[in-house]
Parts: structure tokens; sequence; C-alpha cells
């Protein structure tokens, strides 16, 4: 299946552009799309609508835009929200790093192909016996002829026996020096050992994939920093990303909640007449209001067409808040379906998808627990590296934190200080506040720009006027995370005062 030129669609504006594309995503509803491995007929379909044309650059006959790239996986994952990671996937994952790091021969292979053809791009990293800790990878390579042999397994790639091109990471045999590169299905040596049947997130296809490939030299990518920090500056990329599929996803939750909720008939009312069932529906809108002004961090301050290494706390920090409030919405919004929400294919609600599809989000990308660990290192180094001894002293001069400080008075005196006697499981705690202390920062943020931009992004989405937030809703979600925050302080104390930790018996 070949696709018809796409050179007009690079001459209009980006708000005409945005505009026709939301069009064909409607066909990609999850209401209707079948629970399997996207088709390549209906990959082709978005394909021909533009939807790869942002990553690609200007020269090879793309539209190279880091802002379209965040609200095509925005808006399409609130039609459906597996599609939306199935795009960010092949978008900033596989395309991104081809143009930011390939060799001028592999760009003009690849862009190519991605503009005639339904080919999918994808990231193979993770192996059976390492997990999250990718020093420990086992997959190899070495100099032959002139290129490469790749040996190894990965597996949870999406698009395991679906993607046409792959960018797989390994490393020399007994040494941390780690590489990147492009390879071809066609050409052999990927095959597809099993197929697992995952919870959530059907339309990607996961599996397991045996490596034995000669991949020619032109199609090792420029990237050579020491151990895994072009690991760490790749998974940068797709944590922010997770900002735009959030605000996509709960947008539709709040929509779809609320017209439950109005529309379900109890005695003399409705649902929506309760009052903690409004309560549970301002928490959702107050999730959706934090996530997308995360996004619009990310749409206006990152930049995707640039290495982003030195955004490594805000990545991080989007990734925890961001997934851990779609899970906690998607519990809300299957709570207020009932056992309707418990319902595979149910045309009343998108309930349990919801629930399946977001569940998986602070597992992949880094197990949200190792994040939060991580945050609160990069915290930690910072404040010893600048020898201070406050943290909030420490988050005055930090320009992620210092727009929060106001909200967090009554407990700077709870937070930080000591930081370089924490255990590790102390660590977990302080960087999950970290991230929601991030998140107050995006929100006040957010209501400076609030009277430009009052949308949802760039351009209307057909939905919005039914999900539009003021002030008063962004001060109400900033209550939201002060009160996660003291929650979090409270089970800080509860660690901190126990020396020791009950170990479960066997029976």
């Amino acid at each position: 299946m070949m696709i018809e030129s796409t050179a007009d669609i690079t001459e209009i504006d980006t708000d005409k552009f945005l505009e026709n594309i939301q069009e064909i995503f409607e066909q990609f509803d999850s209401k209707i799309l079948p629970q399997k491995p996207l088709s390549k007929e209906n990959w082709g379909k978005l394909l021909k609508s533009g939807v790869c044309l942002p990553a690609i650059p200007k020269r090879h006959g793309g539209r190279e835009s880091h802002k379209e790239i965040c609200e095509i996986i925005e808006m399409l994952s609130e039609y459906n929200l597996p599609l939306g990671m199935y795009t960010m996937i092949v978008t900033v994952l596989f395309l991104r790093n081809v143009s930011l790091s390939g060799t001028q021969q592999v760009q003009d292979e690849v862009f190519e192909d991605f503009l005639q053809n339904p080919v999918i791009g994808g990231l193979a990293f993770t192996e059976p016996t390492c997990g999250s800790n990718l020093a420990r990878m086992e997959t190899t390579y070495s100099e032959e002829k002139e290129g490469y042999r790749v040996r190894g397994m990965k597996h949870w790639q999406a698009f395991s026996a679906q993607a046409d091109w792959w960018i797989i990471c390994a490393k020399k045999p007994d040494k941390k020096e780690f590489s990147y590169f492009v390879h071809k299905r066609s050409d052999g040596g990927f095959i597809t050992k099993e197929i697992y049947d995952s919870l959530g997130l059907k339309n990607l296809g996961y599996g397991l994939n045996d490596i034995d490939a000669y991949i020619p030299g032109h199609r090792r990518l420029c990237k050579y920093r020491d151990n895994l920090f072009d690991a760490a500056e790749i998974l940068c990329a797709s944590r922010f990303s997770k900002a735009a599929m959030s605000s996509g996803f709960l947008r539709r939750l709040l929509i779809e909640a609320k017209a439950h909720t109005e529309g379900r008939r109890i005695g003399q009312g409705t649902l929506y007449d309760i009052d903690y069932v409004k309560y549970k529906l301002s928490t959702i809108k107050g999730n959706y209001v934090i996530c997308n002004s995360l996004y619009y961090h990310l749409l206006i301050n990152e930049d995707y067409r640039a290495d982003i290494d030195k955004s490594m706390f805000a990545s991080l920090a989007t990734k925890v808040l961001s997934t851990e409030l779609m899970l906690e919405s998607a519990i809300d919004y299957q709570q207020l379906c009932g056992g309707d929400g418990y319902r595979i294919g149910t045309k009343n609600n998108i309930a349990a998808y919801a629930l399946l599809d977001s569940r998986v989000y602070t597992l992949f990308d880094g197990n949200n627990d190792l994040l939060c660990q991580h945050l609160a290192n990069l915290v930690k180094q910072k404040m010893i590296d600048n020898e201070f001894k406050s943290f909030y002293e420490f988050a005055k001069t930090d320009k992620y934190m210092e727009q929060s400080l106001k909200y967090l008075p009554p407990l700077k005196e709870k937070i930080g200080d000591s930081i370089e006697r924490y255990s590790q499981a102390e660590m977990v705690i302080f960087g999950r506040i970290l991230s929601r202390i991030y998140g107050i920062s995006r929100l006040v943020e957010r209501a400076g720009r609030l009277a430009g931009m009052p949308g949802a992004g760039l351009v209307n989405r057909p939905s919005q006027n039914n999900a539009l937030y003021n002030e008063q809703d962004i001060k109400f979600s900033i209550e939201l995370l002060v009160l996660n925050i003291k929650s979090l302080i409270d089970q800080f104390y509860m660690m901190n005062s126990n020396t020791s930790w009950p170990i479960p018996r066997c029976y």
C-alpha cells in the first residue's frame, strides 16, 4: 500500500493542518476501533493525514514542528489513548532520534520510506533479564565488515511483530559503552518469538524479540555520551509526552463522566445531584487542569527538535505526576459508572478500557517509584553541589519549583531538610512530593497565560467547551496538590518513625 503524496499538507499553516487532522481522528475513537494491533491499512490512513510529518525535517518533506507533534499526541489521546501512545513512539522515540542523530544516508532511507509507505518505527531497549536497569542489558554489538553485528533479546516493545524499523540499544561486551542502531526489519535478524497478551493498550502489540542482525555502519546513530546518558535523553522526550497524553485522556474522562452522571436516573433526580458525585467530578476536572498545565509547559517551554537532557527533572516530574493522576481519575470514573464500568465492550461508557489502558502508564518508561527516587537524587545532588542545607532555600533558586513556594510555607519545615540522611524509602516519598511541587508551579504558570490561551491547546478541540476552566479551577487544583503533599508528608513521617518494617510471613 503506497501513500499518496503529502506535499500539499506541508504547505498549509499549523491551525489548518491540525483542524484537518482532528477530523480523521474521529474515525479512530476507542469506542469503535477493535482492541487489537492497529492494521497497516488504518495506520496508512493516519500517515496519509500527516500524523508523522511534524517529526520529519522540512528538507526531507516534513513539517518539522515540536508544537504540532505535541498537539497531535494530545488530541489523538482524547479519542484513543493507546493511539496517542502509538503515535508518540513512532514520532518522539523513533523519527525524532533519526532526525537528531542519524547520518544523512539513514535519514534519506527512513524518511523516504515513511513518506511513501505505511511503515512503523519502534524502540528496542527493554530486556527480559534487566527490566528498568538498562545498564545490565545483555544485547551486545561488535564490529563486522563495514558495519556491526547486534545480538540479544528484547521485550515489551510496542509493535513487536509489526514495526518495520527499529532503534536498538546495545553495548560492547564487558564494557559499559552503549550505542544505538537503526535496523530495517526486512533486512532480517529481528524475529518475534512470542506475542504478549497485555492487559491494556491492545492496539500496540507487545512481545518478545530475538535479535541477530547485521547493521550497516551508516545506521549507527551519532550518540556518544558516556554510559546511558543518551538513553536518558531519549526517555526524557517520551516522559514529557505523558503530559500530552494525560491532558487529552483526562479531558475525555471528564466529559464522559459528567455526561454519564447527568444521564443516570436515581429516584426523582440523577446521579449528578449527589454531593459526593459532584466532588468526584471536581477532582477529575482538577486532575485534568493539572495535566493540561503540564502540557502547556511541554508545548511552549520545551522543544523536541533539540536535545532536552537539561530538562531531566521536569520530564521525570511530569511523568510521575501525570500518570498517577490518569490512573486516579480512571478509577474514579469507573466508580461513577458502577457495575457497567466493569464491562468490556459496553456502549454506555469507556471506563473498563480507560482503566486498563491507563494502568500501565505508571509502569512503562520507568516504574514511577524508581523515577521518584531519581527525582529526589537529582535534588539531593544539586543541594550538595550548591551547599544548601534547607530544601526551601534551594527551591527559591530552582526554576521548576520557585513559583510554588507561596503555597508551601506551612509545610516548609517538614520538606527536604536533612536529605543527605534520607533512607531509600524516604527518597521515594520525597520524590513524589517533588513531582507535586513541580505541578503547583506549572499551575501558577498556566494561570498567567490563561487569558491569552484559554483553550486546551493551540487550536480548538470539538469538546473543549465542555472542559473549559478558569482561575478558580486552577486554585482548586493547587489545593488538591497541596492536600496530596500533606498526605505524602504523613506517609514520610510514618516511615521515618519505623526503623524496621514487618515482613509478611508465608504459612
